[in-house]
């Protein structure tokens, strides 16, 4: 049972009583937010989406998503994540499932229906979520995983963008903010501002809006450049928490393998050590938000399984 919302208490993140939390999870990738190289089609979201309903029609279209987006994540799910110790879920998803860009500022009917439903799933299993916008209008940043179709991130350009996440986010916070198993909300993922000023201060304008609506829930903020650098970042905002991504690029093509040296340790905890360096000295918490290694294939590779367990 959750003991009341959680808040930020100097670098730690603790409940009602005092207690410190620490969440160990996952996120649902692939589903709110479908990137193809998760779900296996070419292209952008908004692209494969397109071609679909011309070849379904709107019935059929609205159909298969529906049962996608049920199918994608049940009870099940969440029950598994609870059995091997997971306790938080980030739940990414695309703006384009709450309001549409021809009827900008108007919710979509049932636009929460997926969401709440995982909110409450992952809650009657003691699990936290914290909610993801990684599409926002005009897109954050110029990769396919803000369904970004043209490489240029428009959001930084046009207030109109971010005059409409702003509201997106005052919905949103409106509808959760007495839920005590929403740990809270990352306004945008891996935000990519060239000049380095536009992002604090749009977290800046963002915390306002939403404390006004939920003055309680903690705001996770993804550092500038995917989430790696804090270039400009000169103040610490209330109740919030600072994230990186710390993905290792041993394995990718073109670089060398894990093989478990003490030189790569010592290499990736560097590189982790400088993705948290405003968390270290402003002693604040840290959130790493996205992280992973880079598997080798025992289907391709023949000393797979001695790289995996490097």
């Amino acid at each position: 049972m959750a003991t009341g919302i959680l808040k930020v208490q100097g670098d730690r993140i603790v409940d009602n009583n005092g207690k410190t939390i620490v969440l160990k999870g996952a996120a649902l990738a692939g589903w709110m937010n479908m990137e193809n190289f998760i779900t296996g089609f070419p292209g952008q979201e908004s692209q494969h989406r397109s071609s679909m309903l011309k070849i379904l029609g709107q019935e059929k279209y609205d159909y298969f998503f529906d049962k996608f987006l049920e199918y994608f994540f049940t009870e099940a799910d969440a029950k598994y994540c609870a059995s091997v110790g997971l306790n938080c879920i980030r739940v990414p998803f695309n703006y384009k499932h709450f309001e549409d860009d021809m009827n900008p500022r108007v919710l979509k009917k049932d636009c929460f229906k997926h969401l709440d439903r995982v909110v409450d799933l992952c809650s009657k299993h003691g699990i936290y979520t914290i909610l993801d916008m990684h599409t926002v209008p005009g897109a954050q940043n110029c990769d396919w995983h803000s369904d970004n179709i043209t490489s240029y991130a428009a959001f930084w350009d046009f207030k109109d963008h971010q005059d409409r996440t702003v509201w997106l986010w005052e919905q949103i916070a409106a509808r959760f903010k007495e839920n005590p198993w929403v740990a809270g909300y990352n306004p945008l993922n891996e935000p990519c501002d060239p000049e380095h000023v536009r992002l604090p201060a749009f977290y800046h304008r963002i915390e306002q809006a939403i404390r006004k609506v939920d003055p309680d829930h903690i705001l996770w903020l993804d550092g500038n450049t995917f989430a790696m650098e804090w270039k400009g970042f000169d103040e610490v905002l209330p109740n919030a928490v600072y994230a990186l991504h710390d993905y290792s690029t041993m394995g990718l093509p073109g670089s060398d393998l894990y093989s478990g040296t003490e030189e790569q340790k010592a290499k990736l905890e560097a590189q982790f050590i400088r993705k948290a360096d405003f968390m270290t000295r402003n002693q604040t918490a840290i959130w790493n938000g996205e992280f992973g290694p880079v598997y080798a294939d025992p289907k391709s590779e023949a000393n797979a399984e001695e790289i995996n367990n490097a």
